[in-house]
């Protein structure tokens, strides 16, 4: 997703739900309203993705996972940390209601979708592949913040996945998977910071980053710094704090002592203690950039307990706030609280649908033969990946895939997220699109 699927490496705290694993049975380019789905979808119908569940004659034992009635498919999340509770428990809550959806549509071919959640907890990674190896037929639409480990034992034992998103390079440059939303080391999404150019044009040469000192999170900030570099912006702060900040006052008299007047935290879990510390030093800023990570309800329980700088909110789908103008964003909030009816709504969820549908409409088209080099495959035909009308058209063949050049921005307010029109300057539905959007990094960091 952008810095997204960089930055989802950190951290959406919520909810939690059970983490035990356990077992369920059970087009165009997008923007404007008209876009996506009709105002009635037939059973096995997400958006403009047409039967990619339903009945069939599938009859076959093809492999691990797979028997002549059922697929057994594993998520990875990590709900159960004791860091970050409920970390990527919206991979669970997506894999069982998409699990439901489909096998109510009649599964893949007649084949019914059986889920197990693998929870690594952040440090068990390796583990619960290990365990995913022994029963799944592949990983789908999941995903883990300190994810390396996890990388020699799915290769190992040929697991083959459709993730959500990837964080550290090891995961990122690995075979025997596809992402239906790419994101490569040497191109970095920067459309939050042209606009913010466009507004605050005095503001761009006192920049500051938050990165991270944990090694798989590290390189983002770095690539980030270098990408704003490369825009002729000026970096005068740059930051890498520990995974868990106690006291963030420091680290905000700097800010303010080297005369920052935008900022982005890719580090941060959550912006309520950084921006209570700016307010107590004084620090004003221009603005604040955050990425898909912190499109969470926490963010704005944030803003309404405390002052926030003038911030936005950098996405590359469609948000679930704009529902009502978008049939398919409808109809994905309708299939997940359908089973989930308390399931937060955040860039997790988005991103796991695609996975998703990605991996069912590959799967049905490999008809009764299911193996994991077919569905691959499969996936990897798509030039216009928008999972069904949530995200702008991305090219998912090999060598082809890059990160989206397409972007909006969403204000974020004491009530909520809104979308910013005039920020955004949408040439593409809601979206602003080009080429210039991601900037191609001479040094991408990827240790």
């Amino acid at each position: 997703m952008l810095a997204a699927a960089s930055a989802l490496l950190l951290v959406v705290v919520g909810c939690t739900r059970s983490t035990n694993e356990t077992e369920t049975g059970g087009g165009d380019a997008v923007g404007s309203p008209t876009a996506a789905a009709p105002a009635t979808a037939g059973a096995g119908d997400f958006g403009t993705e047409k039967g990619i569940c339903g009945p069939g004659s599938a009859r076959t034992a093809t492999g691990r996972g797979v028997t002549a009635s059922s697929i057994t498919i594993g998520t990875m999340g990590d709900p159960g940390s004791t860091v970050t509770p409920g970390l990527g428990q919206e991979f669970f809550d997506v894999a069982d209601a998409f699990a439901a959806w489909c096998n109510k549509a009649g599964g893949i071919n007649g084949r019914k979708i059986v889920v197990k959640r693998h929870d690594a907890k952040l440090t068990d990674v390796a583990a619960r592949t290990l365990d995913a190896c022994q029963t799944d037929f592949m990983l789908v639409g999941g995903g883990n913040v300190l994810d390396a480990p996890g990388v020699r034992p799915r290769i190992d034992c040929k697991l083959g996945a459709v993730p959500a998103y990837g964080v550290s390079p090891q995961s990122l440059n690995a075979p025997l998977q596809l992402r239906a939303a790419p994101n490569t080391a040497n191109r970095y999404p920067v459309a939050g910071f042209l606009a913010m150019a466009r507004m605050f044009p005095d503001a761009m040469n006192a920049i500051g980053i938050s990165g991270s000192s944990l090694a798989d999170i590290r390189p983002q900030g770095l690539r980030l710094q270098e990408a704003l570099t490369q825009l002729g912006y000026k970096v005068t702060d740059y930051q890498e704090p520990p995974a868990l900040v106690t006291n963030w006052r420091p680290y905000v008299e700097e800010l303010k002592g080297k005369g920052v007047q935008g900022y982005e935290a890719i580090g941060v879990q959550d912006l309520t203690p950084v921006v209570t510390a700016m307010n107590d030093v004084g620090l004003n800023l221009k603005y604040m950039i955050i990425e898909n990570q912190l499109y969470d309800p926490k963010t704005i329980a944030g803003a309404k307990s405390t002052k926030f700088p003038p911030t936005w909110l950098v996405m590359d789908h469609l948000p679930f706030e704009l529902a009502a103008q978008s049939p398919v964003t409808q109809e994905a909030v309708d299939l997940v609280h359908a089973t989930v009816p308390n399931a937060k709504l955040t860039a997790f969820t988005a991103l796991a649908l695609s996975s998703w549908v990605l991996w069912a409409k590959s799967a049905t088209a490999c008809g009764d033969t299911l193996t994991v080099d077919c569905v691959l495959a499969k996936a990897g035909t798509q030039t216009a990946w928008t999972a069904g009308g949530l995200y702008p058209k991305i090219d998912l063949r090999p060598g082809e895939q890059e990160v989206s050049h397409c972007y909006l921005l969403m204000k974020v307010t004491p009530t909520g997220f809104v979308y910013d029109k005039t920020a955004t300057a949408p040439n593409q539905g809601f979206f602003n699109c080009s080429d210039n959007n991601v900037v191609t990094l001479a040094n991408p960091f990827t240790t």
